[in-house]
Formats: structure tokens, C-alpha cells, sequence
């Protein structure tokens, strides 16, 4: 099956990223030269619109090339990742702003999917002041996508019996950016600092509302935003999952016990930890590209993709993430004392599979009970699904 150019793009830049991996560690920030690098393979816009020089790559080609980078770095996937918002929301903007928010389209977006915004209506937008604890990639963005409320009064505003909730397009130069990153133990190079915003006007136009008609009737658009964006997170966990388990293979293979003398790759236990986590590798890869590769294959005609589908899509992004967690910390458990040294394969996929993981959870209430809800004959809980 051919792939897009942009997975061999990615896979040619893990040298590039592994080289400065510890540097953003200690930095809180990526290495200018890889956020350079990715942005000019055009991974921060994977699904914006051709029109404004986005790649609108099939979903399993995002995944493979995220993959691809998440086993050398997932912070610098988590900017990608975090890109996609903006992107999709571009698609529902009018020309103008298009072009603005892609003046410079190599550029990432910062995004925070934490609803720290307070939208009070003027004139023709908005004067938006909050605050955002934790905002990826925002020291590197032009823009970032934030979330936030209109209000009416001190209460949310109303629209057809639901908050008027919106994605707030925010230059980045107009925040307020607090580096509270520096104090992160996981994730270090996202640079995921705090944002306050005070009193910015924002245009109506810069105001994206989720239920906004698409300008381009094309699949990453016109279906929800979660079927094809989710597989993303899960993405991140297979490919650090893939590095720990190489890290820990070749650790266990040359470890010899200083008590025993014996070899550790003699072990039953060891043999059946690696065995069983190359298998679960496999597994949850193939079980993620296949729903999706379905799911795609409906978009693609413009045809419905049933809720029995979508529920196969999100559950499978939550059992790699599941099992991702799960084996990475069996193998650190296996591996040796240097797996114990800040910096290590094993020590930074440990401690960053759980803030990946977490970030994954926070979708699970409405996604993977509304998934088993449908498998089991009723209706999703989240409007979104």
C-alpha cells in the first residue's frame, strides 16, 4: 500500500530529533532546529486545507508518520498533534483568515483543550480575557487555538439550548505567556507554558464555533472532528511504546547477572515480557490502522460511516493506550539499574506515557462508554461521536 510522502519525511528526521531529545528535556522547550525541520516536512499541517498549503493527508498516513516521530521524541508529536485543531477549524473560516492564521505555514499552532476563556460579545467579535495552564507548543506558534465560553452576563450564552462554546484564534504575541514548564517532570519539550489573555478583542471571524458548515465539503471536515483526529493520541503511545521495547530488547540481550553469571535473554520471564510486548505492538497498531483505513474508505466516497465503525475507531485508541501504559512500565520494571538515570529510554518513556495516557483519558468518559454503548445496541452519550 503506498504512503504519503510525508511518513518517509518523518522517519528521515529521527536522527535529527533523537539528537536534540535531551536538550529539550533540559531546555522545556524543542530544539529550534527540529521544530524547523518538521514544520518544513509540513507535519504541523497534516489535515489543513490544500488552499492554504496543508497536506490533507489520509488519516493512516498522519498516524504512520506520527508514529514514526513519537519514537524519537513524542513532545515534538504532541506539537503536531496539537496543530490539528487549528487546522480543521481553518477549514470552516473564510478566506481571509485562512491565509492570516497560514501567512507562514510552516508554523505550529499552540492549543490548550482546557475551556479557560471568557468571552464577553463587542461589536463585531469578542473581548476575550482567561487563563490557560497548560498551552503545547505556544513558545514556537504564531497563533493559538484556545478554548473558550461567550457569556451573557455571568452566565454562558445560549444557542439553541446549549453554551456557546468556540475555539478562540489568538495571535500568540498578544498573550501573556508564563514559563511554568521549566518546572514539568514529563513531556519537557512541549513547552507547554501558561497563557493569560486580557481584555483581546477577538473578530467574530477568529471566533471558530465547532458546528460551523465546512468551506470545503471534503472528509476531514465534513465528519466529526474525533474520528479522525483521535487515532492521533494513539499514534504517540504505539510509537514511544515501540522505542521502550527496542531500548529494553537490546538491554535484556546483553545484560548478564553479576550474581548468576547467566545470561538475563535466557530467562522464561524475560523471554515472555519481550515476546508478549512485541506481540501487543503489533496488535494494537494493526487494530487502530484497520478501523480507521475502513473508516476512511467510507469518508472518502462521502458515505455515512455507522456508529458500529466509529465505536471500533475509539475503542481501539483506548486499548493502545491502555496497553501502551501496561508494557512500558513492565519493561522498565525488567530493564536494568541504568534505566533508573533521569534520561534514559526507559525513564523518559515511563513518565511520559503517563501524561499521554492522561491526555487520552480525559476523552474516555465520552468516547469509550459511548463506543461499548453502541457495540451494545444503543446511542453514544457525546454529541461528537
Amino acid at each position: 500500500m503506498s504512503t504519503h510522502p510525508v511518513v518517509a519525511a518523518a522517519t528521515a528526521l529521527q536522527p535529527l530529533i533523537t539528537e536534540y531529545c535531551l536538550e529539550s528535556e533540559e531546555t522545556s522547550r524543542l530544539n529550534p532546529a527540529v521544530v524547523d525541520a518538521a514544520g518544513k516536512a509540513g507535519l504541523f499541517r497534516l489535515y489543513a486545507p490544500t488552499e492554504v498549503g496543508g497536506l490533507e493527508v489520509k488519516p493512516v498516513d498522519a498516524f504512520k508518520a506520527i508514529e514514526a516521530v513519537s519514537a524519537a521524541d513524542p513532545a515534538l508529536s504532541w506539537y503536531i498533534v496539537n496543530s490539528v485543531p487549528a487546522c480543521l477549524a481553518t477549514a470552516g473560516l473564510p478566506e481571509q483568515e485562512r491565509n492570516a492564521l497560514f501567512a507562514e505555514p510552516d508554523k505550529n499552532f499552540g492549543f490548550s483543550a482546557v475551556v479557560g476563556g471568557r468571552a464577553v460579545p463587542e461589536g463585531d467579535g469578542y473581548r476575550l480575557s482567561g487563563s490557560w495552564p497548560v498551552v503545547t507548543g505556544c513558545v514556537d506558534s504564531r497563533w493559538c487555538a484556545l478554548l473558550g465560553m461567550v457569556v451573557d452576563g455571568d452566565a454562558p450564552r445560549q444557542v439553541d439550548g446549549k453554551p456557546d462554546a468556540r475555539i478562540f484564534l489568538v495571535p500568540t504575541d498578544k498573550l501573556e505567556i508564563f514559563p511554568t514548564w521549566k518546572n514539568s517532570a514529563v513531556m519537557r519539550g512541549t513547552g507547554s507554558n501558561e497563557a493569560h489573555a486580557t481584555d483581546i478583542f477577538i473578530p467574530e471571524n477568529f471566533a471558530y464555533k465547532p458546528s460551523t458548515e465546512p468551506v470545503f465539503k471534503r472528509p476531514h471536515y465534513t465528519y466529526p472532528a474525533q474520528v479522525h483526529s483521535m487515532p492521533l493520541f494513539a499514534a504517540v503511545v504505539i510509537g514511544v511504546l515501540s522505542s521502550a521495547l527496542d531500548s529494553a530488547t537490546e538491554e535484556i540481550a546483553n545484560k548478564i547477572s553479576g550474581i548468576s553469571g547467566q545470561s538475563q535473554r535466557e530467562q522464561p520471564a524475560s523471554q515472555e515480557l519481550i515476546s508478549e510486548s512485541n506481540a501487543m505492538l503489533r496488535a494494537i497498531r494493526y487494530g487502530c490502522l484497520e478501523a480507521m483505513g475502513r473508516s476512511w474508505e467510507l469518508a472518502s466516497k462521502g458515505e455515512e460511516i455507522p456508529l458500529k465503525l466509529r465505536a471500533e475507531v475509539y475503542s481501539s485508541c483506548f486499548l493502545a493506550a491502555d496497553l501502551g501504559r501496561e508494557m512500558i512500565s513492565k519493561l522498565y520494571a525488567k530493564g536494568t539499574r541504568a534505566a533508573f538515570m533521569q534520561g534514559h529510554p526507559l525513564e523518559r518513556a515511563l513518565r511520559n506515557i503517563h501524561a499521554i495516557v492522561g491526555a487520552i483519558d480525559a476523552r474516555r468518559a465520552g468516547f469509550q462508554y459511548s463506543a461499548g454503548r453502541v457495540l451494545l445496541g444503543g446511542e453514544p452519550m457525546d454529541p461528537g461521536f
